[in-house]
């Protein structure tokens, strides 16, 4: 009895979009459950945080106090959802300030897709390094061929769209030089081993004559 009279004070209070305080009751692949004063929801994982949560448990810990956002409120159901996110600062917020078109950052590659990388720069803030921008002068058909997850790259914004949460990047570069040796890595050109063997024949006949 008492617990329902506390469930229907709740439902009179409780309002989409308030920020509650909450005790961790137990973690899960998929999200952790969140007791906010009789009342049971859920943390989706996508809701941890800004940035992509592998493991909540990096995150939470069972019966931390954490202030959560009450997402949705389904009575009938007995279905509650809350969300972290909501009450950290929007890190796209800072995006038109901090990455500028044209500022060089150093990121880390967050996953690889068959039209190019994603680099985050800080957490919750990803760009695309599209694979033409990849291969620096050679094609190539997936972007792991030459990065792998988890990688550092220094990348330059080159496009920001903000509306649409966008920002488009390319490979920074210590100079033309080396992006237009690159595409001869595969295939050296012939003139190579012609111009080896005259070094080798010199040095021949010099440690001869020597």
């Amino acid at each position: 009895l008492e617990q329902r009279r506390q469930r229907e004070a709740l439902r009179k209070t409780l309002k989409e979009g308030m920020v509650v305080r909450g005790t961790v009751t137990s973690i899960q692949k998929f999200g952790a459950f969140i007791d906010i004063g009789g009342l049971e929801g859920l943390l989706p994982i996508s809701e941890a945080g800004w940035g992509r949560t592998g493991d909540l448990g990096d995150v939470l810990r069972v019966g931390q106090e954490v202030d959560v956002a009450l997402m949705s409120l389904d009575w009938e159901k007995n279905r509650f959802s809350f969300s972290l996110r909501a009450t950290l600062a929007d890190p796209w917020a800072r995006v038109g300030t901090v990455f500028t078109r044209g500022s060089t950052h150093t990121g880390t590659v967050a996953r690889l897709t068959p039209f190019g990388a994603f680099v985050t720069l800080a957490e919750g803030v990803d760009g695309l390094l599209h694979i033409s921008k990849i291969g620096q002068g050679r094609r190539i058909n997936h972007p792991r061929e030459v990065l792998k997850e988890g990688q550092k790259l220094a990348v330059t914004v080159e496009e920001i769209d903000l509306e649409r949460r966008r920002l488009s990047l390319a490979l920074v570069s210590d100079d033309a030089g080396e992006t237009d040796a690159a595409a001869y890595v595969d295939r050296p050109p012939a003139s190579m081993g012609t111009f080896g063997d005259l070094l080798k024949a010199g040095l021949d006949k010099k440690n001869r004559t020597g």
